[in-house]
């Protein structure tokens, strides 16, 4: 009795500490907006391979009013004719000590020629043909300032690509607002792969310029709007915006993920972290209950066989939301948590003792930034 007892109260525990992490889901509203011209940026380096999609979905959207200018980041594929085909203005972005996405984001934004900015990474896409009109209404709602960030939802084609399951789950519960505390918790980073905001706070906040010291751009960013007092709104990016992220084998998604994983994490409150540890922990206190109790106690598998399913189930809940997985995945938790931990172990070392982190052939030598 005492061992079933002392098991179902942890795993209960490690339950409920995942429906208060994801609470307060955010989604992007479905009314329409007014039409008013759009500055699309989209950083690029090496990105022919994902710009076919982005570019088409734009291009399908039912708001017209944009024009799309693609910051070429010494590309040496064929990122520049990709994007001039589609009718893209394409923009080199100059050798300098400050390089990478943020700095692409910056140079592109002097070349834009409207008020309304969106920053868009290369290997995202909108839904489907109403997402711009929809995201431009939701920025209306704020008064056209501040910015606007969401985070896409994550499309899968090949099944090592869902190993980034938790890695999603993680970075909407660590912003804090999405927990059960809601809007008595402040984030203080926002969603890098989509940004919306004008030109007039962009320029007065400094922009992507204070995410020059920084390896997440987000949180240079918000500290630039927060320091003003600017509205600063994260939504979820479901039934309007998607990515797919690492198609190139699952050595990218490990590559991918270990840069930022540990270092997103120094954003994460308190409490809102303890209790995703205690959530993270019942993804691997379960199977352990479950597979203890078939040697020890078979007789009583029942117990620990209804807390696996009832954790499967939670987990798809939570999963459903921010990335497409197939059906039979969700069981497989476990070995989705087992891989976390091993990547944000790897994070943590980059990160905090060799302090170098490598992405896109370029060297980050994190001892040099804040």
């Amino acid at each position: 009795m005492i061992w079933h007892l002392t098991w179902i109260l942890l795993l209960t525990a490690c339950l409920i500490s995942g429906f208060l992490i994801y609470r307060n889901p955010r989604f992007i509203g479905s009314s329409r907006s007014t039409e008013e011209n759009i500055s699309i940026i989209v950083p690029a380096r090496n990105e022919a391979h994902n710009l076919p999609a982005l570019l088409d979905s734009i291009h399908m959207q039912t708001y017209k009013n944009w024009e799309v200018i693609i910051a070429d980041d010494g590309s040496t594929d064929g990122t520049r004719r990709v994007g001039e085909a589609s009718g893209a203005t394409v923009i080199d972005v100059p050798e300098d000590e400050w390089r990478g996405k943020s700095h692409a984001c910056h140079h592109a934004a002097s070349h834009a020629r409207y008020g309304i900015l969106i920053f868009m990474d290369a290997d995202t896409a909108f839904t489907d043909a109403d997402s711009l009109a929809r995201i431009r209404r939701q920025y209306q709602l704020q008064e056209d300032r501040g910015v606007l960030s969401i985070q896409p939802f994550h499309q899968t084609v090949r099944f090592y690509e869902t190993f980034s399951a938790i890695f999603n789950i993680v970075t909407i519960t660590g912003m804090n607002i999405f927990s059960a505390f809601g809007e008595r918790m402040q984030t203080s980073t926002v969603f890098g792969p989509f940004l919306m905001t004008n030109r007039r706070d962009y320029a007065s906040t400094g922009g992507h310029m204070n995410a020059k010291e920084t390896l997440i751009e987000g949180m240079g960013i918000y500290r630039g709007y927060h320091d003003v007092d600017l509205p600063i709104t994260l939504y979820m990016g479901h039934g309007v915006l998607q990515f797919r992220m690492y198609p190139e084998g699952l050595h990218s998604v490990v590559k991918g993920w270990q840069k930022h994983i540990a270092s997103g994490a120094e954003n994460t409150e308190a409490s809102v972290m303890a209790l995703i540890m205690l959530w993270l922990s019942g993804t691997i206190i379960a199977p352990i209950y479950l597979v203890t109790t078939a040697i020890w106690h078979i007789e009583t598998l029942l117990q620990p066989s209804a807390f696996y399913i009832f954790y499967a189930l939670q987990f798809m809940w939570m999963a459903r939301k921010v990335i497409r997985l197939p059906w039979y995945s969700h069981i497989l938790y476990p070995l989705y948590s087992l891989f976390f931990f091993h990547v944000y172990a790897r994070s943590f070392i980059q990160t905090h003792i060799t302090k170098k982190v490598e992405w896109k052939d370029r060297k980050i030598d994190l001892k040099k930034r804040k």
